[in-house]
């Protein structure tokens, strides 16, 4: 299943879409970051999708708009400590969407076996951690309190107090570096890691991305599901994706999807960024 791309961006925008004979479709894509546009171009194939099919295009796109962001930054003076290696923001609440948690489902059951259960077992145990201890007005879907109001930074803190390192580390390295969610990918700062700490008392200065794909594709899922946004922990995405299977098999025109998804990316102004939180 994970063959399924029916949606590529390409290396060079001003590449050809693809040969008239393939049926295939392109679109072009311009977001301004920081002054400065950003293009690519995407290929894609006519015919049915699923949520899941859609998310190497969207950590592609998001990679490619984080890196134009982080490069204007450092045109301007900022250092940027974030690198490989850097696990400061490795125990903070990390949120996936609904395509995402489906797809991060599909490649780990892809892995080696001895691997799979590994990342496997450890994000059961993680996930067993939070769920005895979430707080009970909290949905675990959502990451907002049942009752409403702004829960995004209480249970950043609870999830912070859980001292929680990420299930997909081993050795001090991300097992999972190529298909890390998005919310990491868009997460970075300016100035010291050190700030990043979960138990310093300084707060990061957390670079605002001119444009977020994770909330894009939030909210891409919602309005083909006709549900609401959906955001899930992490280390619950594999139960989460277990108990919601049968949605992972819904599909769409994948020309709808990327047409509605890349108008999504480029309305900036409507676009709220919220970076992992703390």
């Amino acid at each position: 299943m994970l063959e399924s791309r029916p949606a590529v961006l390409l290396e060079n925008h001003n590449q050809s879409g693809s040969a008239p004979d393939c049926g295939m479709e392109t679109f072009s894509l311009e977001v301004d970051i920081l002054g400065k546009p950003v293009h690519a171009c995407i290929n894609v194939t006519p015919g049915q999708a699923r949520l899941s099919d859609i998310v190497p295009l969207a950590r592609a796109l998001s990679a490619k708009l984080a890196m134009a962001t982080l490069e204007r930054l450092r045109e301007d003076g900022n250092s940027v400590p974030c690198c490989k290696g850097c696990l400061a923001c490795c125990s903070y609440l990390v949120p996936v969407s609904v395509p995402e948690a489906f797809r991060l489902a599909e490649e780990l059951s892809a892995m080696p076996s001895k691997e799979g259960r590994n990342l496997l077992q450890s994000s059961l145990e993680a996930a067993s951690r939070i769920l005895a201890q979430m707080p009970r007005d909290f949905d675990k879907d959502r990451l907002v309190p049942t009752g409403g109001g702004n829960g995004s930074n209480r249970l950043g803190t609870w999830y912070a107090g859980l001292r929680l390192r990420c299930p997909f580390l081993s050795d001090n390295l991300c097992v999972t570096y190529d298909q890390r969610p998005i919310a990491c990918r868009e997460h970075a700062v300016t100035g010291s890691a050190r700030s990043c700490d979960v138990e310093g008392t300084d707060e990061p200065d957390v670079v605002k991305m001119p444009v977020s794909a994770l909330e894009c594709l939030g909210r891409l899922a919602a309005e083909l599901e006709q549900s609401d946004v959906e955001a899930i922990m992490l280390p619950l995405a594999l139960p989460w994706a277990e108990e919601n299977a049968e949605r992972s098999n819904r599909t769409w025109s994948a020309v709808t999807m990327v047409e509605k998804f890349t108008e999504m990316l480029q309305e900036t102004d409507k676009v709220q960024i919220r970076p992992a939180n703390k």
